[in-house]
């Protein structure tokens, strides 16, 4: 496994998959050096761009990007995602042309289809190997899931008579019905192959680097941070209704020494979930008390700030979701974050901007 706190030469490699066999087919050789990748926790999605020289006319097939690290003595290839490429636009002079790709992360295609009919999901569905044939149905061959028991309590309904705009989509359903599941939404990994992880809280995930500063540091000591304190809130609803049934959980901060309660606030501010299916429990009592939890369980994140810390460094293999710890004394700053953004610019170095955060009372 590579050791990225080392120093290393950078090169780009950019290859041909075919579609049908998922193979690197070809070199591609005309893309140049200076492109990006952008990874955003709040999207579908990786995207990213390149530049080019002359034709780049993949048909169907997709490019995958590589960086070879050479650490003097040993080298890696280390994949960095795996995209649909869009040309929209080519610039002409004289015999030679240049151009901008746009990059779309695979998971854009489940994005973008829509169910031709309704379609009815079954209670006691198994909800995570469920999803997982969604997207085989898109043309996946592979889908990587944690285990998972969840089944639903009570039938689904996708697409256009679902009464639910979300659940038309193909993409968004999944991820719905993943939430009910306590899953993350949809993921992809480097190779384009979807990802379906269960849900942590980022306290609870393994740490995947820490931003030490020292002599070793491979970070710019350059720092933006931010503490949002304006969507906290003191009360949380978490509302499960189906045909039958409806359950609100209810959870309140009236700690005295809690600075955004409703007793230090003096006033009340309410976040508010809804969920299309029934809290788990067999019985009406089991069933509010998982909504009560529920509540109980998004109000820890609702009442507090968000603190933000924006850090650029040489290339690392981190993920939107991972956890990283920080360590920069200097700045005053520590603990453990959990990685929102990442992009990734094609240069030497490849230098990762990353914004990291974590909820603070």
């Amino acid at each position: 496994m590579a050791d990225w706190s080392k120093p290393f030469l950078t090169s780009f490699r950019f290859m041909r998959v075919d579609r049908a066999t998922g193979n690197e087919v070809e070199r591609v050789a005309n893309i140049k050096n200076g492109g990006c990748i952008e990874r955003n926790q709040d999207k579908d999605y990786t995207t990213g761009q390149v530049e080019y020289s002359g034709n780049l006319d993949l048909g169907s097939d997709l490019l995958r990007v590589y960086l070879d690290a050479d650490f003097g003595g040993s080298s890696v290839g280390e994949a960095l995602g795996t995209f649909v490429v869009s040309v929209p636009k080519r610039t002409r002079r004289g015999v030679n042309s240049t151009g901008t790709a746009d990059l779309s992360g695979r998971l854009s295609e489940v994005a973008e289809d829509e169910f031709d009919a309704p379609l009815t999901v079954p209670a006691g569905t198994a909800v995570v190997p469920y999803v997982a044939g969604l997207l085989k149905e898109t043309g996946f061959s592979d889908v990587i899931a944690d285990d998972s028991g969840y089944r639903l309590a009570q039938d689904w309904t996708l697409g256009i008579d679902s009464g639910d705009l979300k659940l038309s989509k193909r993409l968004a359903a999944c991820n719905a019905l993943l939430d009910v599941a306590g899953f993350r939404a949809v993921d992809e990994d480097a190779y384009g192959r979807p990802v379906l992880r269960r849900y942590m809280e980022p306290q609870d995930r393994p740490v995947a680097m820490t931003l030490r500063e020292g002599a070793g540091a491979r970070f710019v000591n350059e720092v933006v941070e931010e503490l949002d304190r304006s969507g906290v809130a003191n009360v949380v609803h978490c509302d499960y209704e189906t045909q039958d049934a409806f359950f609100r959980g209810t959870a309140v901060d009236s700690d005295p020494g809690s600075p955004y309660s409703t007793v230090s606030r003096g006033w009340r501010k309410t976040a508010s979930y809804s969920y299309s299916d029934l809290p788990e429990g067999s019985t009406d009592a089991e069933r509010q008390k998982a909504a009560d939890a529920k509540a109980a369980e998004m109000l820890r994140t609702q009442q507090s700030a968000i603190h933000r810390v924006t850090v650029k460094r040489t290339y690392a293999p981190v993920a939107c979701g991972d956890a990283v710890a920080v360590d920069w004394a200097s700045a005053g700053i520590g603990g453990k974050f959990a990685v929102r953004t990442a992009t990734l610019t094609l240069v030497g170095g490849c230098p990762i901007e990353m914004e990291v955060k974590r909820y603070e009372r």
